[in-house]
């Protein structure tokens, strides 16, 4: 009876959605049947992004999609979704790049804790002390923005945006971001120091905290994912299993509720758990948008921004006052207009996001679906490339993970700001190779107790 009521409500047929996430489990399934350490893999969290933020929302069929698209849309929307992946996953098999060797050959220098410490070290001031001079050593704006207490999740510490003067200092954030997995290694390396393991402690914690309370999604993936992984290095073969079998549909639950207590919290700056049940949209629904911006370029309603949205990320930290004339396309902000968020000036009092395919066709149309998850497919490769030299210390597999946890994160918005960290660590790490106190390419310590390199390669090529 329920059953009809549903579908009596949501007349949309979710077959084809149906059949597409069988697809993604049968390619899920092929992975883990050649070794189960696929799972640790770029190409699985893409695959697994796609289900979270696309093809879920395509099977539940809410009212709103039903309400706003015909079936003919709605089955274009997951063709569309099903062509990316294909793309996606010829260009990962096919597209082999070394883009991320320089970072690979370094990371050996992370088996000397002496390193890792001077690394977070290094990062906690250069982040702290940006965040000083941002607000002008204003105590209560800086103890405010750095734990989060504000009536409204959002503020001057929160985000950045087109580049002023102020803006560079508020991106060297980012060192805070960049370190945060090696703070957690620390806390994990029983050769460490007592006090520097307590430090990194702190610091993590720290973190963890500002970004559950000020309601910032995007950094608190990294962080609980460099938690688990650490968790994971340490366990032993049986405990792995049960980490990703039980883990990954327990993070999935987790996941959805909380993103919907911080959507309908983040007004009032207080997490309110008993409101998940009042909101529809929680942040997972990137479909609708793909399907919305489709529509609308289609019809001409809105046009092609031809990559400018890229490019404002791109150039974003440039501060206004060194180029007054720099474009200003922001595609949380072009979606907001176009479904009509603004307030009495005309301007967005919200942004939303389009997703990757979402933004990837409001760039380029349809060509768009496929050459940007072409690259995407490219770039991914790239970085499972390092995951042999990354199976050799902790805090090496812990950058792959948070890099790994970009990846999935990127799904749902793609933005450059988001490998501002990975820059800010290869900073530091060519700054400390330098100054000679550490030998990158020859390991000083043994390995840890339960080394993973009989893991094979993810891309089924190379040794572990």
């Amino acid at each position: 009876m329920g059953f009809k009521a549903r579908r009596m409500t949501h007349p949309l047929s979710n077959l084809l959605a149906i059949v597409a996430t069988i697809g993604l489990a049968v390619c899920l399934a092929v992975d883990l049947r050649r070794s189960f350490y696929r799972i640790l893999s770029g190409r699985t969290m893409v695959l697994l992004s796609v289900f979270i933020w696309y093809l879920f929302e395509a099977l539940r069929v809410p009212a709103q999609l039903s309400e706003r698209n015909t079936q003919a849309e709605y089955d274009m929307g997951l063709f569309e979704v099903a062509l990316s992946v294909a793309v996606f996953l010829v260009a990962y098999h096919f597209g082999h790049v070394q883009l991320f060797a320089p970072l690979a050959r370094r990371l050996p220098m992370f088996e000397q804790p002496r390193v890792v410490w001077l690394l977070v070290l290094g990062g906690i001031t250069i982040g702290i002390g940006s965040l000083m001079l941002y607000t002008g050593f204003d105590v209560m704006e800086l103890f405010e923005g750095l734990t989060g207490m504000r009536r409204r999740w959002t503020g001057s510490l929160q985000r950045g945006r087109y580049g002023s003067w102020s803006t560079i200092l508020y991106e060297l954030q980012m060192f805070l971001a960049a370190v945060a997995p090696l703070a957690v290694a620390l806390v994990f390396m029983k050769r460490a120091p007592v006090s520097q393991r307590c430090v990194a402690g702190l610091f993590v914690t720290w973190m963890f905290l500002r970004s559950f309370w000020s309601g910032t999604r995007g950094t608190l993936i990294p962080i609980l994912l460099s938690l688990t992984a650490a968790i994971f290095w340490n366990a032993g073969p049986r405990l792995r299993r049960t980490l990703v079998v039980a883990g990954l549909p327990l993070v999935a639950v987790v996941g959805y509720f909380w993103s919907a207590a911080v959507v309908m919290s983040r007004h009032d700056g207080r997490l309110d758990l008993s409101a998940v049940e009042k909101t529809e949209y929680v942040g997972f629904e990137m479909f609708r948008e793909l399907l919305f911006v489709s529509r609308v370029t289609r019809k001409g309603e809105l046009p092609l921004e031809w990559g400018m949205t890229y490019f404002t990320q791109l150039v974003n930290p440039i501060p206004r006052a060194l180029w007054p004339a720099k474009p200003v396309s922001d595609a949380g902000m072009i979606l907001a207009r176009a479904y009509g968020i603004v307030d009495k000036y005309g301007e967005p009092t919200m942004t939303n996001s389009p997703g990757f395919l979402g933004e990837a066709y409001l760039n380029f149309g349809f060509i768009g679906l496929l050459f940007v998850p072409a690259a995407a497919g490219v770039v991914v490769r790239a970085w499972d490339d390092v995951f042999p030299m990354a199976t050799r210390s902790l805090p090496a597999f812990l950058i792959y993970a948070a890099g790994l946890a970009t990846i999935f994160a990127s799904g749902r918005s793609f933005n450059f700001g988001n490998y501002y960290g990975l820059l800010a660590l290869f900073f530091l790490m060519v700054v400390i190779e330098k100054s000679g106190i550490a030998t990158p390419l020859r390991p000083v310590y043994p390995p840890p107790p339960r080394p993973m390199r009989p893991a094979p390669h993810p891309a089924g090529r190379g040794p572990a």
